[in-house]
């Protein structure tokens, strides 16, 4: 016999609420009897049973104390049919077993206990998942807007560049230069237009189609003169449309860009050449 099993499996819990039909309570009477700890384990459950109703109850009437307890000692001394076997061995343990009623007065104070104990731990479970839910919402917002901060800051730093490049190209007298791929074998498709101020040497660029790089490389605008090509500025493919203000070109004849290690290089790699345009 598990003793500890069948003390953990609430069967005593409700002798004691007297939610036991007969045979399951002369079951467990028998079991108490035999067993010095199940009967203790009972003892405590009323007794704990009655700690809460001594806690909240209002003290009973000397006149239901009588009823009580007469209760009980009629219970207590009706006969419990046992085997022979079974009777044998309650009389060996009768001197260490303490009878245990069949029915529990405080019954109705133990159920109202229970259920007070259910609604406070699932509002308390309840709140739990609330304030857990908030807490989680809180800080998405704040990644959010984290987020959203650093965009802003972005869009500023691109519209005041756009800003800056317009007001240049307005001012200025720019002439257009097409640069085109066509005819070179690193990008067929590839399209860039340079503006270039001739009194003010003023170089601005507006990209139309250029493909992504890895981050190992980098294009680089070129100003071809009678000194040979000069590095004039990095180019970033994906500001499509805008208007990047590159270093200013003393002499040109031409304008090109190629692919280059990371930073730029002092001359062009030809065999990455990938759009041309002349001035005209």
């Amino acid at each position: 016999m598990d003793i500890q099993a069948y003390i953990s499996s609430g069967k005593l819990e409700l002798f004691v609420l007297g939610d036991l039909n007969e045979t399951e309570q002369q079951e467990v009477l028998a079991m108490a009897k035999k067993y010095p700890e199940i009967n203790q384990e009972i003892l405590a459950i009323e007794d704990a049973m009655l700690a809460i109703d001594q806690a909240s109850a209002v003290s009973p009437s000397p006149k239901l104390k009588d009823k009580i307890f007469d209760t009980l000692e009629s219970e207590d001394k009706a006969p419990i049919p046992l085997s022979s076997e079974e009777a044998k061995a309650s009389s060996e343990k009768a001197s260490n077993i303490k009878a245990v009623s069949t029915s529990n007065p405080w019954k109705t104070f133990a159920v109202a206990a229970s259920v007070v104990a259910v609604i406070s731990v699932s509002t308390a479970i309840y709140y739990a998942n609330q304030y857990f839910a908030v807490e989680q919402r809180f800080a998405i917002a704040l990644q959010q807007n984290a987020v959203l901060a650093e965009e802003m800051q972005t869009n500023q730093v691109q519209l005041k560049e756009l800003n800056s490049g317009m007001e240049k190209f307005i001012s200025g007298d720019f002439e257009k230069i097409l640069m085109k791929g066509e005819d070179f074998p690193m990008q067929k498709d590839a399209a860039v237009d340079v503006f270039w101020d001739k009194d003010s040497k003023e170089v601005l660029l507006s990209v139309n189609q250029l493909a992504s790089l890895d981050p190992t490389n980098d294009y680089q605008l070129w100003a071809i003169g009678e000194e040979g090509p000069i590095g004039i500025g990095l180019v970033d493919p994906g500001k499509k449309f805008d208007l990047q203000i590159m270093d200013i070109a003393s002499d040109a004849q031409a304008f090109a860009i190629t692919i280059e290690p990371k930073g730029g290089s002092e001359s062009p790699t030809l065999e990455k050449l990938v759009v041309l345009g002349e001035v005209s």
